[in-house]
Parts: C-alpha cells; sequence; structure tokens
C-alpha cells in the first residue's frame, strides 16, 4: 500500500466531509443538495473501500457485496427523504 497515495485519499475525504458539513450547516437543504449530499458520502464510502479496506486487488465479489451495501444504503437513504417531502 503506497502511504503517498494513502494520505492524498484521507485529505480527500477530510475535504468532501468539511464540504458536507458546511453545505449542510449553511444551505436550506432540497432534493438537489440531498442528492449531491449522498453521491458525495457514495464517493467516499467508494474511497474507504477501494482504498482503507484494502479491496482494490481482491475478487470482485467481494468488491461488489460491500459496494452494493453501500449503493443499496443511500438509495433507502434518498427514498426515505424523497418520502418525508410528500
Amino acid at each position: 500500500m503506497n502511504r503517498s497515495v494513502l494520505n492524498l485519499v484521507w485529505v480527500a475525504l477530510m475535504a468532501a466531509t468539511l464540504l458536507t458539513w458546511g453545505v449542510g450547516k449553511t444551505i436550506a437543504m432540497n432534493a438537489t443538495f440531498v442528492m449531491g449530499v449522498l453521491v458525495l458520502a457514495g464517493l467516499k464510502g467508494w474511497l474507504i473501500i477501494e482504498e482503507f479496506m484494502a479491496l482494490r486487488r481482491v475478487r470482485w465479489f467481494w468488491r461488489g457485496l460491500l459496494l452494493g451495501w453501500l449503493m443499496l444504503t443511500l438509495f433507502v437513504i434518498f427514498f426515505a427523504y424523497g418520502l418525508s417531502l410528500r
């Protein structure tokens, strides 16, 4: 595992966390912003699965299982948010 790549990914994760926190604190949330925050959360989850969990070089089954769980979770959150708007 390349330490410089991990450090770069860690900095990107921290920046994305601060961005989502800032958006949540300052902007009135609507479906567009919620979708943006969920997409950013999905990218963060993907980076964690690929780099920090070191699943980049394993069989697709294990990566697909975790990425599928992540996508399902994000979909359920967005779906629940959409239902709460009605």
